[in-house]
Order: structure tokens, then sequence, then C-alpha cells
């Protein structure tokens, strides 16, 4: 692709893409507040009134989108034997890695409210160099230009043209100050704006600079030459590694074209503003009312001093005439115009009271109050998160062929997990990712996190679902095989500690041993199974000790060590060869007298004939 190629290929583009993107500079307005209505009687930076309800919904339905982090999960090649099947939990764990090293679930909100607003969120894959990553490049869809074949369900375009500003500093930063004076022919200021054309596609990526306006300057003022053709300089050229388009586009699912949810509301949101303002200026006009002056018969009025507006508190002075006040009322319909309109935009795009935090009219239950709420937002958010979970599929592909490519022998460490949960996971690209396929699903398509907790709770309590699927469904979760560890050990200390108080309290386990043990654990040198552990170890040393010098005096501890190694060792403290005289045996004459003793004869009992005995 040449210079004049691309600039030819982004003029069609513009033509192609302009409706679409003007009705997104409509909603971009209107979320930022900045959407104008120009009626008379109103000062020139006047803003809308109406009640915001499109950004309410762009905010709410995108962070119901986003609250929960999709798994990432790798097939093992062979399911049953360890080696691969560690090998595949090692991918899962890479990819979620990257994810976080990135900030993608911070990305994913922005790219949230994109889908939701303008229909698309356009995204980037990159190699970063500096921490040998790969990187997500998310770019506004005013900027985006993709192919024509992008439709609804497919996502990844053959090429895809971003255009957006530059200044000439940040050029001149950048290495680019060369290109640029080749372009402008001139040392323009350092806050002039550059337009730059980046087109990308499977085999190369290409950076173009084409014109520049001035900071004070308010419309797009592109240079053309005589002929009236583009002017335009490359500042970058290079080949994609991976034969592959890195741009992703995912779509909102319509019937032919990229739409978003809150287009059909802004006529219905221009015309509420368009009511409002007018009803201002009524409220406006009956406070401070019209003033006439009408002449007396025979003579003509005219103002002395005046007119003066009443806002002003200027007294008009007239001859020859009186000052009359017309008061102006709003027209009776006018508030319940204004209510049907937020009705129907409220209806037409999907946006319930609660969003806002009130509650809607005629609902006495919480459970009612669910149902409505679930009946209008879960299967957007399900279509939303479905079309997320198949975009970062062929994202998280063109990222691992970026890591094969660029990093692919080489042995990495990163971080997986936050807190005190993070755990280092190493890797080799080459070897860990066997195959890129793989699945990225939302635990339950539909729902936000709390109602995904509070489901899977519901169904572990039942018993149709088990704790190590619930942990893998758990957003909060980020490795369920290291929890499942985690809570089994939990639970054999808990038992370990219970036992340990036991043996204390009914003094199999001697005092100066617990207390050694205490003091282990309450000045934090060491946890209880560790504090046991070393305790059991210095009574046999002791023991041993104890052995050598059994000339020498004894020591408290060498007086313990004994009883510790055989109450914290069990059955592996040395025993005596000889076994005591049993608990029911108190000395060898009470056995023989109980040898030696007549056995008694038993009486028949009264009232039972010999022959029954």
């Amino acid at each position: 692709m040449t210079v004049a190629e691309i600039l030819s290929l982004y003029k069609q583009r513009m033509q192609l893409y302009g409706p679409l993107h003007s009705k997104m500079r409509s909603i971009q307005q209107i979320y930022n507040g900045s959407f104008q209505v120009p009626l008379p009687d109103m000062e020139e930076n006047a803003l809308p009134s109406a009640p915001n309800l499109l950004q309410s919904g762009v905010d709410q339905m995108a962070g119901r989108v986003t609250s929960v982090v999709p798994t990432v999960n790798f097939a093992s090649s062979k399911p049953g034997v360890r080696v691969y099947d560690r090998r595949a939990l090692t991918a899962s764990r890479t990819v979620t890695g990257w994810w976080q090293l990135d900030r993608v679930p911070m990305k994913m909100k922005q790219r949230g409210r994109h889908l939701i607003a303008y229909g698309m969120s356009p995204v980037v894959i990159r190699w970063n160099k500096e921490e040998n990553t790969p990187t997500w490049q998310v770019r506004h869809p005013l900027e985006a230009y993709p192919s024509p074949d992008v439709m609804p369900g497919k996502i990844t375009p053959t090429d895809c043209i971003f255009s957006y500003r530059r200044t000439a500093g940040w050029l001149r930063s950048k290495g680019y100050g060369t290109q640029l004076y080749a372009l402008t022919g001139d040392m323009i200021p350092n806050d002039a704006s550059v337009l730059l054309i980046e087109y990308i596609d499977a085999d190369q990526t290409v950076l173009v600079a084409a014109g520049y306006r001035q900071p004070e300057a308010y419309n797009l003022n592109l240079d053309f030459d005589t002929v009236g053709q583009m002017r335009g300089v490359v500042l970058e050229a290079f080949e994609n590694p991976t034969d592959e388009c890195p741009v992703v586009v995912p779509m909102r699912i319509t019937l032919d074209s990229m739409t978003g949810q809150f287009d059909n509301m802004i006529g219905m949101y221009y015309q509420q503003s368009k009511l409002m303002a007018l009803e201002v200026i009524a409220v406006e006009k009956g406070i401070f009312p019209d003033t006439y002056l009408v002449s007396r018969p025979g003579e003509i009025g005219r103002f002395i001093d005046g007119p003066h507006d009443g806002r002003t508190g200027l007294v008009n002075i007239v001859a020859g005439g009186d000052i009359r006040e017309v008061q102006s009322q709003p027209g009776y319909l006018t508030n319940p115009t204004i209510d049907r309109l937020e009705r129907n935009q409220r209806v037409t795009a999907g946006i319930p009271a609660e969003f806002g935090g009130e509650g809607s009219t005629g609902i006495r239950t919480g459970r009612r109050g669910d149902a409505v709420l679930s009946a209008v937002i879960d299967f957007p958010v399900a279509e939303a998160q479905e079309t997320f979970s198949y975009s970062l599929e062929e994202e998280n592909e063109i990222a691992i062929e970026l890591a094969k490519k660029w990093d692919g022998s080489n042995k990495r460490t990163i971080f997986v997990g936050t807190g005190n949960a993070a755990r280092p996971v190493t890797y080799v690209a080459n070897e860990t990712f066997e195959q890129t396929e793989h699945i990225v699903s939302y635990p339950a398509s539909g729902t936000d996190v709390n109602s995904l907790i509070i489901g899977i709770g519901q169904r572990v309590g039942l018993g149709i679902m088990s704790k190590q699927t619930a942990a893998t469904l758990d957003p909060y979760i980020d490795n369920p095989e290291a929890e499942h560890d985690a809570i089994i050990a939990e639970g054999l200390e808990q038992a370990l500690m219970s036992g340990l108080q036991q043996q204390a309290a009914s003094g199999q386990i001697p005092p100066l041993t617990v207390a050694k043990v205490m003091e282990l654990v309450r000045n934090d040198k060491m946890e209880l199974a560790e504090a046991l552990n070393k305790v059991t170890e210095d009574a046999l040393k002791e023991q041993q000790a104890q052995q050598e010098q059994a000339q020498q005096q004894m020591t408290p501890d060498m007086a313990s060590a004994g009883a510790t190694v055989q109450a914290m060792a069990g059955a592996q403290a040395p025993q005596s060869p000889i076994p005591g005289i049993g608990p029911g045996m108190q000395s060898l004459g009470d056995l023989l007298g109980s040898l030696r003793r007549p056995a008694m004869t038993i009486s028949p009992m009264r009232g039972v004939s010999r022959g029954a005995v």
C-alpha cells in the first residue's frame, strides 16, 4: 500500500462511515452533556436541563457487562495425565496474567461503554517490548474505519484504518521531525495538530501523517496540493509478524448495520430538552413579564428612559402612555408531554428507573422488582458478554502468536492474582501453548457479579454443583486448584489445633513443650505445623543428648524430652521393650489370688423349676 492508495482508501471510508460517525457524535455529545438546543431567548452557552438517561444507561449496562471477568480454559491434550493437565492450566493462567499485567479488566470497562453506546469496540493487539508481553490498545470507534466486510457476527476485519490527531511536539519527541518538515515545509509550532492515518492489514502496518491545522482553528483543515489530492508522508512502516490482521472489532448484534443501544432515543431526548427549555423560558417570563407601552387617547406614548428589562432593576420612564405587563404561562400539556417523552426513552432504550436509584411505579415486592429489571437487562447483557467472549478468543490467539514470534523460546515468569493470592507462573511460549485454540467464557451470561455469587452459592447448597466447579466459576478465585489445596490445609490445621488443645489440657504434652509452640506461633516466627515439627525435632535432639550424657546433670529440657517425643511423634517415639503392669493389675499377688480362688456355685433362682434351670 502506497501513501496515495492509503489516502484514497481513507477518503472512501470517510464517506462510507460518515452517517454512522455523525450518529456516534450525537451520542457522544449527549453522554458528555454538551448537546446544544438552539432556541430563542436562550443564552448561547445554554445546555439541556432534561435528565441524561443515556449516560446512566450506558454506565449501568456497561458496568453489568464487564463486572465479571471471563475465564480462560485450555483443553489438555491428554486428559488425566498430570503433566499435560498442568501445562493446560499454566497456559490458562499465563493468559490471565497477561490480562492482569496489561490492565485488561479495566480496559474492558471502557470497551463495554463503546460497545453499548456506539455499537462497536475496536482494539489492536501489539507486542510490548519493555514488558515482553502482549498489550491491548483500545481505540475509539470514532477513529476506526474497518473494512466493510465486518458485519455483526464477524469480528476480524480484512484491514482497518485509524484516524486520529497528535501535536507536532509529540511527533518531534518520537523522532518524526524530519518527516514532519517534509510534510509542512515549515517549522510549525509544537501545539499544531497533525492528522495521522494508520493503515493495518495482515501484511503490514503503515503510519502516515497528512495535513495539519493551527491551535486556533476550529474546523478540520487538511492540506491539499494544486490538483486537490491529500498530501501525506510515511512516518513508520513494518510487517506484521503473525501474518494476521491484529485488529479485532466486536459489534452489537443487529439486523444489518452497526447501531448503539441508545441510537433511537436521540430524537426524543432532543424534543424533551427543547420542551424543557421552552418551559424554563415561560417560567422566566412569568417572573419577569414582557412590558408594553400603551398610548393614551390623543397622545403618542414614548420612553424617556428605557425600555428596560425587568431583570435589570431599572425604572422605565414614559410620557404620553401607560406601561402594562403581559403574563405568559406555559401550556397545560407541557409537563405531561415532557414526562411522556421521558417514559418513551426508558421503554425504547431499556433504561429502568432502578438505574437512577428510583423504584418503579406499581412494584410492591423485591421479587417483582428483580423480575422486571431482569426482563429489561438480562438478554442485552448476555449478548454483550457472548460477543466479548468470542472477541477475546481471537485477541488471545493473536497475543499467543505474537508471544511465539517475539519471545518463543525464552522462559518468563509473571505473577497472577491479587494480594496474598498472587502466585508466580513460569512459562515458555513455544512449549506452554501447544495449541492456540481455547475457550473464553463468562460463568453465567446475562448476570452481573452480585447475581453470579448468589446463584453459585444456591446451587452448591442444593447439592447440584460441586465446590470445585463453584471455585472455577467464581471470578474472585484466580486459581481454583490452589484454593482447593488451601481449603484442605486449613481443615487439617483446625483438626491439628483441636487435637493439640486436647492433649495439652489432659497433660499428655508437657507444659514446657506447649509453651515453646505458643512462643513460636505468637511471635509470628512459624506457623503451627512448622512449630510442632520444630519442637519435635528439638525434643529428639535433646533425647539423644540425654542418652549420650547420662552422667551429667539433667536440665529441664532434657527431663521433658522423652515425654515430648512420645506425645508429639506418636508411634515413631522409642518405646520400652517390656510392657508395664496394666491398670487393672495392681500386683502379682492379686493376679495369683484370683487364679487360686474356687469357683462359686450359682444357686437356682426362686420360682423356677430345676428342670428349667
